[in-house]
């Protein structure tokens, strides 16, 4: 009976120390590894079935601040990553997009939204912590969304002062693993529709790694991949996340290391535009200005 008695006890305590710690506002116990996040995919706003991944994510990890800044952002609805966490979830966030008209749309949905502030401004890499610093930032945010079809490497790289637990970045999917391809930096750089845009998953992955982040998944269409801090890596189970493990079966026409000469030549000049996928249709009066010149090797 006295056994008995002390279980209960100590069953009562721990579970008012879970109560006490939800009021003081500390973190409760991570959600057990996600398994296959693939699974995962949802869409509830964002293009693919990023909204889901974005969820089971902070199952994992415990979100802090719920502060989430997305480049790229567009209207602000449509393919957005930060509509379901605002809307659904209480969440704040900054989201930045360069087209006026875009822009525009995406602060008059928001207007009045409490903690949302929708910024009409290019992000490169010489401005991207003065923006974050002008707006308010919390350095410990929980999730950074990279998506402006061009830099996207570039900018990641020289971001030091804030540690997003979660950053979801485009990648090129264009490049199967073990390529590494990188755009030139140019500040004009604009898509004009083509595969010329963005660092290839392999890259990606290694600047990840210099960064203190670990990669978990791609999505399905290999646009977005997902790197969490490392300290929360273990959390998701994963035996092996190399680019080669985690690069999605689905991607059709893949550059492949042995057809990559076809397309670029050694010094990293677009060889050909005879491919399934190059579709180059100038987006912005200066897109088809800029030299198209990979980086290859890192």
């Amino acid at each position: 009976m006295q056994i008995a008695h002390s279980r209960r006890t100590w069953v009562v305590a721990v579970a008012a120390a879970g109560v006490v710690s939800a009021v003081l506002g500390f973190a409760a116990p991570p959600a057990a590894a996600p398994g296959d996040l693939s699974k995962c995919e949802r869409r509830v706003f964002s293009q693919n079935g990023e909204d889901g991944v974005i969820e089971k994510v902070f199952e994992v990890i415990q979100p802090t601040s719920r502060f989430a800044i997305e480049f790229g952002a567009g209207d602000g609805v449509k393919m957005s990553n930060m509509r379901n966490l605002i809307l659904n979830h209480g969440w704040r966030s900054l989201m930045i997009e360069g087209d006026h008209a875009l822009a525009a749309s995406c602060q008059q949905t928001y207007r009045g939204t409490p903690g949302v502030t929708c910024l009409e401004h290019w992000v490169y890499p010489g401005n991207v912590e003065f923006l974050f610093e002008e707006n308010g930032v919390p350095q410990d945010l929980d999730l950074l969304v990279i998506d402006i079809d061009g830099f996207d490497y570039w900018v990641w790289k020289v971001i030091y002062e804030y540690r997003p637990k979660l950053v979801m970045i485009e990648i090129n999917g264009t490049f199967a693993p073990p390529i590494k391809a990188i755009v030139e930096y140019n500040p004009f750089l604009y898509w004009d529709g083509s595969f010329y845009h963005g660092a290839s998953l392999q890259s990606m992955y290694e600047l990840g790694k210099r960064k203190g982040y670990e990669l978990v998944y791609v999505e399905k269409q290999g646009a977005n991949a997902f790197f969490v801090d490392r300290k929360y890596y273990p959390r998701f189970g994963l035996k092996d996340n190399s680019p080669a493990r985690l690069y999605p079966a689905t991607i059709r026409n893949a550059i492949t290391p042995d057809r990559l000469g076809r397309y670029i030549d050694e010094k990293g000049y677009i060889r050909s535009t005879r491919l399934p996928f190059y579709n180059a249709t100038p987006l912005h009066r200066d897109a088809a200005t800029v030299e198209k010149r990979w980086i290859l090797g890192r």
